[in-house]
């Protein structure tokens, strides 16, 4: 809204310059009004067939000789040249078609984003090639950069969405949330990408704090991602965490239990609906989840989060000695669970980080523990960047055994493409285990402060009880039939845990406040 607000201004700017110059000398005498600056010329634009034929004489010479490599090398001639700059798009593109030709996919895609990149009015013409190669090659991310900055291509409109689509992706990538929501706005709802288009936009806007907005755009998402299994969950989650962000927690438990048990998002899910509970105030409905998360289904998991939970609610139950317990098993379990990672990270750089998250995708022994990289077995991402780096390695043996010079100028692109992805995937990677490292030597700590604030709490309540006489009885809970679902049966928790029970608990501790002051509890 706020570039729309100023084009009238610009309009009517111009035409005043306009009126200005037409008009002619001011009354009264003076000098004629300056006219304004031209417009610098575009020397790549203002190319003409005629110079670019010129220019690549030498190629078309080769070529009509039938000698391949050398035409191509004559492509490189000019590439290696910075005086004749201004073709370098047109060569590229010349070079990007041939490479094609020798199954050489990757060098191809990086060649095409070059001649996208250098003259995007010509370069036009390999958008539709490089997405098919792009996708041959597992690296769409790379478009996704180039297309961010070349939005305005003069393409079909099949392939404009799927442009949009992913220069919107590459925008929200680079942190640039508004530059992608822009973007999104030429995904029309007759595009394919739509409804992703959508879920996007929703999630842009919950990072913003547009949590109404937000809403609006995940519901359209998940009304039209019914026929997308894994699309829905993904939608349904978000939705329930822009609802937990704006404080709307009954309808955020609602969202969250639509995650299917068959998304790798369900313990994610069933963690982050167990805060909403307990923001509700319902510690027995946060308790009954979390049950999951301290199950021996979940030993390998990252989730100390969850402990911390299960001790805040007791917490608030007035539940002070196992609340005490809980804080003791959580330092002892996750304490040396820290060391170890510091230990681990500290010896990594991005390439072995690289090299162990592949490894775990691939099922092989790893450095670090499975816990922080289990997140990465479903990481559509990580597994692209994986497939894509074998490619580039295996097309990178092809173009060193050949001695030309065009060889020898794609390589290094194709390998500098392969490092980038190798880099950014292993910084992730790092990135998210400081994350964690930093996350529970804070929890730690707090830990300490919470067993503290809990003796002093327990001490105040007693007190308290005992000056309005009030020890003798704890608030006892109403009991309740539980309604059973038909088909269902229901049976006490006796300490054993059953594989088909994960995601099947609840509830109904009775808090051990004193009568008139429980600070928790629920259904």
């Amino acid at each position: 809204m706020r570039h729309a607000a100023l084009v009238p201004g610009l309009l009517l700017l111009a035409l005043s310059f306009s009126a200005a110059w037409a008009g002619g000398p001011k009354k009264g005498g003076g000098t004629p009004a300056t006219p304004p600056p031209a417009a610098p010329v575009d020397p790549v634009a203002a190319l003409t067939e005629e110079d670019i034929n010129k220019a690549l004489e030498p190629y078309f010479a080769a070529a009509m000789k039938g000698d391949r490599d050398a035409a191509l090398d004559a492509l490189i001639v000019i590439l290696d040249d910075p005086a004749q700059s201004v073709y370098h798009g047109v060569a590229y593109a010349r070079l990007a078609d041939s490479v094609r030709d020798l199954e050489q996919p990757y060098a191809a895609l990086i060649a095409a984003g070059q001649a996208i990149s250098l003259d995007p009015t010509r370069g036009a013409s390999q958008v539709k090639p490089s997405l098919k190669i792009a996708g041959e090659v597992h690296d769409l991310a790379y478009l996704e950069g180039v297309f961010a900055k070349n939005v305005g291509l003069d393409v079909d409109a099949e392939t404009r969405a799927e442009l949009a689509w992913l220069a919107a992706r590459g925008a929200y990538a680079d942190g640039q949330l508004s530059t992608a929501l822009g973007i999104l706005a030429l995904v029309g709802k007759d595009n394919p990408y739509y409804a992703k288009g959508q879920a996007l936009k929703g999630v842009i806007l919950n990072r913003q704090g547009k949590y109404s907005e937000a809403m609006a755009a995940l519901l359209i998402a998940e009304s039209l991602s019914s026929g997308d299994p894994e699309l829905q969950d993904v939608v349904r989650l978000n939705l329930a965490r822009t609802y937990y962000a704006a404080e709307n927690y009954t309808r955020s438990i609602e969202y969250y239990a639509m995650v299917s048990r068959a998304s790798p998002a369900w313990p994610d899910a069933q963690f982050e609906r167990a805060w909403a509970h307990f923001r509700f105030n319902d510690t027995n409905g946060a308790l009954g989840l979390l049950q999951n998360h301290v199950s021996p289904f979940y030993t390998e998991w990252y989730f100390p989060e969850a402990q911390l939970l299960r001790t805040y609610s007791l917490f608030l139950m007035c539940k002070f000695p196992e609340a005490s317990k809980q804080i003791d098993e959580f330092q002892a379990t996750w304490k040396p669970v820290r060391e170890s990672l510091r230990a681990t990270l500290g010896a990594m750089d991005e390439e072995a980080a690289f090299a162990d998250a592949r490894a775990y995708v691939n099922g092989e022994p790893t450095k670090l523990p499975g816990m922080v990289l289990r997140p990465y077995g479903a990481d559509e991402r990580l597994a692209e960047a994986i497939k894509a780096v074998a490619v580039a390695d295996r097309e990178l043996e092809k173009l060193n055994q050949r001695g030309t010079s065009w060889a020898k100028h794609l390589a290094p692109l194709v390998k500098a493409r392969r490092d980038e992805l190798v880099k950014a995937e292993g910084a992730r990677v790092m990135a998210s285990v400081q994350a964690k490292i930093d996350e529970l030597g804070q929890m730690i700590s707090d830990t300490e402060i919470s067993r503290l604030d809990m003796l002093n709490l327990e001490k105040r309540l007693y007190e308290q009880a005992a000056a309005a006489g009030e020890m003798a009885e704890t608030r006892k809970m109403a009991q309740r039939d539980v309604k059973i679902r038909k088909g269902y049966v229901s049976w006490p928790y006796e300490g054993e845990y059953w594989a088909d029970e994960v995601g099947y608990y609840r509830v109904n501790a009775v808090a051990e406040c004193p009568q008139g002051l429980t600070v928790g509890g629920g259904q």
